[in-house]
């Protein structure tokens, strides 16, 4: 397992409070952690990124990395 440091922006931040540590192998494992600890996430759609990239499929993690949980987001 490896450490990672997790941050979040926006609503997520309301409700995962301030940044914290977790252990997780990989995104997958986190996210259905975060899940666990935090049912109200299931019915939001974010964005992870790790090490400030963002990813869309899962990712393997490693000691120290960061991962964002960051709110949908819209441009124009």
């Amino acid at each position: 397992m490896s450490t990672v440091k997790i941050i979040s922006f926006g609503r997520l931040k309301e409700i995962l409070g301030p940044d914290f540590e977790a252990e997780a192998e990989n995104t997958d494992q986190l996210l259905n952690q975060l899940n666990e600890k935090f049912p109200q996430l299931k019915d939001l759609k974010l964005r992870i990124a790790v090490n400030q990239k963002i990813i869309s499929e899962n990712t393997e993690l490693h000691n120290n990395d960061v991962a964002a949980l960051m709110p949908p987001y819209s441009g124009g």
